[in-house]
């Protein structure tokens, strides 16, 4: 029995094991090394060969560039033979042959093609000079990436690279101005400039070789001074053998130069090669070397390990009590002599541990006596249940809950969820022999959570659970109101925004991510009150899900105090109508008819939260700067928004300076022809943006709170320029200083009344318009401060009269007296509704008020506003906005022909 036991001993296994792993590590990276070695000796012989393609290359074209010279000379010069180009030619065939060799490795497909198609055509070309059709471009690239090839494999300085740049650049300089520099009578302008890039790339070669002496050969120094000689024909009367001369000369000693960078390459790489071969060698044999050593010392290893594993068992013999003691038979010392001291410890230790076990038997016995005692005395629901779960114990907490269900009954009690958490809690239990706890909630008159506990209990070979249960409705009920003040908003039960990112993290996201603003939500808290701006919202919002309920995936959240958003799955740009039948135009609250006006910034999804909420609040605020009430993000919005970005930078700069000038669109009586007034119109022309639109710029001045420095600017120019025409046959004319509801400021007003000390004529000639008045009286400040305008003599004018409810109120709240009639309704797409401007021509006579169209562009819209009454007008019928010299030139010219 004992030598069965031993021969079991898994340390030979381990030693065997760990003998082999060493082999086959030893195994692995000696053949490893050494096929490193030899893929980067064929990796050099790869560069090698290349670099001699490329050598093939270069001759080809170097001979077919000096052919195509020659023949230029011969042809020029009218030479009666082809003494000069046949031996080119020749030798340019020969490397032609060669060089069909070279395609099967390192060039591409296209590549490839390209340089058959070369080279079976080649002596054709020769023959026919047909040299455009030759590709130097592909040429150059293969040549260029061989010999980096080899400058790279060697580890050359960066000024070889430069040097090769620069002499190729000189190669295709030249190849390109070759007709020109060997005419007959050269464009001397052209050639100085085709051969001045040739001087300064020698230029550049000098001082790359001054950096890097090592380069400084023969052929780079006769490069340079056939590079020099060449630049200086074209600054003196050559001759066209001189001009012949130079070009071979300096074309030879490019292909020279190149032809020395791939030699040297080509010289250090064949040591390289065989060094690495080498190596590759040395490598095997260690590996075959070292695996043999191996193997012997596993051998004695294993020799050694069988004799001490003799006294081993022997000793371990000695130490049963049912064998005869055999020590003297087997040395006292042996490798095993710790592992036998080990034993007698065990043998020591496993008497010890057996009578512990015997104790802690006898306390786990008292203390589950007193556990017992607990078990009717603790306010927690506490059950003891068996392996076939039927149930020994429970208190009565436990009864309390379930009464004397069994254990099916009780678990018909829970949810789907709660029973399927309770069965795989009992099977985890049961295999690992470890508690578990989680939540139940349990089904009945009144909602209730559990917390249950299962604990398992060895009682014999029996294994029995102990259920204990504690009440945490309370806590749980606290921790879901707590979660909903968190992710929830209370007053439309729509999730905030950091619900909507929890929510939306748990998503498919693929469709559209919509921001809704409701644009009357602030004027309806000033009107009325918080209150009814939420029921607004409130009901809104219940709308919306309403229509959201036949969409199975989607997410509604409040973003803002009056802004909403919204996440469809499946949406897109084409499905923009259906997104906006979504939003009801019309609400019903506390009895009263409430219309609501949305705008919508909409972007296709990503799975990023932040991006798809950047480029949605883009799109609103692209929808609100533009009134309109949908955009759909794309990239053009956020060029205009950069370009919006752009103006407002400027903007502060262009006011200071001057740029934003002043023109002048002229008024005129429509009866008589007269010109009575003009309206000043801004007008900004940058000098690197150029013209900039004045409704952008003004938009963007409103925005970013420049429009009061901007319109100061404009008020004074405007002043100024009635001083000007105070003196002159222009007094009488009166001009029209557009001022936005928005934008009434104390220091406007002030300016106003100040000016009058210094010109008592001025409210006679300066009329006040006011443009945005369709939200004049949601501003009742401004009012205030209209009426102190009013008061100082000037004449206020509403302008785009008719667009706006707001604007016939305005007229019974201010004195105005002047309405300016919309170009919508002049030649505009209402121009048809010439009931509208009969009744605004009457009510403005009603209401001794002058009337004024604006936007006539042809005699029919003069004569349609003529016959309904209006007196004044003005648009491009008449003129379009001017600068001032433009308009006086104008008004002499208007006034002449009348006369």
């Amino acid at each position: 029995m004992g030598q069965d036991r031993f021969a079991k001993i898994p340390y030979r296994i381990y030693t065997m094991g760990l003998a082999i792993a060493c082999l086959i590590g030893v195994l692995s990276f000696g053949l490893g090394l050494s096929y490193y070695w030899k893929e980067k000796h064929t990796a050099v012989d790869q560069t090698v060969t290349n670099l001699n393609h490329a050598a093939d290359l270069a001759g080809v074209e170097a001979y077919l560039v000096l052919h195509q010279t020659a023949r230029l000379y011969e042809t020029n010069s009218d030479q009666p033979t082809n003494l000069l180009s046949a031996p080119y030619r020749e030798r340019a065939l020969q490397y032609n042959i060669q060089l069909r060799d070279d395609f099967e490795t390192g060039v591409n497909e296209r590549e490839r093609e390209a340089l058959l198609a070369f080279s079976e055509r080649l002596e054709e070309t020769l023959d026919e000079a047909r040299f455009d059709i030759v590709p130097f471009d592909v040429i150059e690239s293969i040549d260029r990436r061989w010999l980096y090839q080899g400058l790279e494999r060697t580890a050359q300085e960066n000024t070889a690279y430069e040097l090769a740049d620069a002499v190729m650049r000189m190669q295709m300089t030249f190849v390109q101005n070759v007709p020109n520099l060997l005419a007959e009578t050269p464009d001397a302008e052209a050639l100085e400039i085709e051969v001045a890039p040739l001087a300064n790339e020698a230029r550049l070669i000098e001082d790359i070789v001054a950096t890097d002496p090592s380069l400084r050969t023969r052929a780079v120094s006769d490069l340079i001074e056939s590079a020099l000689a060449l630049g200086r024909l074209a600054t003196s009367e050559s001759t066209l053998e001189a001009r012949y001369v130079n070009s071979t000369s300096f074309y030879e000693d490019t292909h020279d130069v190149l032809r020395s960078l791939r030699s040297s390459s080509e010289t250090t790489l064949a040591s390289e090669g065989n060094r690495y071969g080498a190596l590759a060698i040395a490598a095997l044999l260690l590996t075959i070397l070292l695996s043999f050593g191996l193997l012997a010392a596993l051998c004695l290893t294993r020799k050694a390990y069988a004799h001490d594993l003799d006294h081993l068992k022997a000793r371990a013999l000695a130490i049963d009590p049912s064998t005869e003691p055999v020590e003297a038979t087997f040395p006292v010392s042996h490798d095993f002599r710790g592992i036998e001291d080990e034993l007698r410890e065990i043998a020591v230790s496993v008497h010890s541990t057996v009578h512990t076990l015997e104790t802690q038997s006898t306390d786990l016995l008292r203390y589950h006596e007193r556990w017992s005692s607990l078990f009717s005395e603790t306010g927690l629901a506490i059950a003891l249940v068996d392996d076939a779960y039927d149930f020994l114990e429970r208190n009565d907490v436990f009864r309390q809950f379930f009464g004397d269900r069994n254990l099916y009954e009780i678990n018909q009690l829970f949810t789907e969820t709660g029973r399927r958490l309770f069965r795989e809690a009992l099977d985890g239990v049961t295999e690992h022999g470890t508690s578990a706890q989680f939540i139940l909630h349990l089904k009945g008159e009144h909602v209730r959570f559990l917390n249950m506990k299962i604990i398992p209990l060895k009682r014999g070979e029996a294994l029995t659970y102990y259920l204990i249960l504690e009440d945490e409705t309370e806590r749980v009920e606290r921790e879901r109101k707590v979660d909903r003040l968190v992710r929830f908003d209370m007053a439309t039960n729509l999730y905030n925004e950091y619900g909507f990112v929890q929510a939306w993290a748990k998503q498919d996201i693929d469709g559209a991510f919509v921001v809704i603003k409701l644009n009357d939500f602030h004027h309806l808290v000033d009107w009325y009150d918080a209150t009814y701006a939420d029921l607004l919202m409130t009901e809104f919002a219940r709308h919306v899900e309403d229509r959201l309920a036949k969409y199975a995936q989607h997410l509604f959240g409040r973003y803002r105090d009056d802004t909403l958003m919204l996440y469809v799955k499946g949406f897109a740009a084409a499905d923009e109508h259906e997104l906006m039948e979504l939003f009801p135009t019309e609400l019903l609250i506390n009895g009263k008819r409430q219309t609501v006006h949305v705008q919508i910034g909409a972007t296709h999804t990503t799975p990023n939260y932040t991006d798809c909420l950047f480029e949605a609040t883009k799109a609103l605020q692209h929808a609100k700067e533009t009134r309109t009430p949908f955009v759909w993000y794309d990239a053009s919005i956020l060029a205009q928004l950069q370009w919006a970005a752009l103006i407002e930078q400027a903007l502060p700069d262009a006011i200071s300076k001057g740029q934003i000038t002043v023109a002048y669109q002229p008024q005129v009586e429509l009866k008589t022809g007269k010109v009575v007034g003009a309206e000043a119109l801004a007008r900004w022309h940058h000098p690197e943006i150029g013209h900039v639109p004045p409704n952008e710029f003004i938009r963007i001045a409103e925005r970013s709170d420049q429009i009061l420095w901007l319109s100061h600017s404009i008020l004074d120019q405007v002043i100024d320029q009635l001083v000007t025409w105070r003196q002159t046959p222009f007094a009488e004319i009166s001009l029209s200083y557009n001022l936005s509801a928005h934008s009434v400021d104390p220091s406007i007003v002030a300016k106003l009344r100040d000016q009058i000390e210094a010109y008592p004529w001025l409210p006679d000639r300066l009329k006040i318009e006011l443009t945005e008045s369709a939200d004049i009286m949601s501003h009742t400040g401004e009012l205030d401060r209209l009426e102190d305008i009013a008061d100082l003599g000037y004449c206020l004018s509403i302008d785009d009269f008719g667009t706006g409810y707001a604007s016939f109120e305005a007229i019974w709240h201010l004195p105005i007296q002047e309405v300016k009639i919309d170009r919508m309704y002049v030649s505009g797409k209402a121009k048809d509704s010439t009931s509208f401007l009969r009744a605004v021509s009457r009510f403005a006579s009603e209401q001794k008020l002058t009337s004024l169209a604006e936007g006539i562009e042809t005699e029919e819209d003069l004569n349609r506003i003529l016959a309904e009454g209006v007196e004044l007008g003005q648009g491009y019928y008449y003129a379009p906005a001017l600068q001032a010299d433009a308009f006086e030139s104008w008004v002499h010219e208007k006034t002449g022909h009348r006369e």
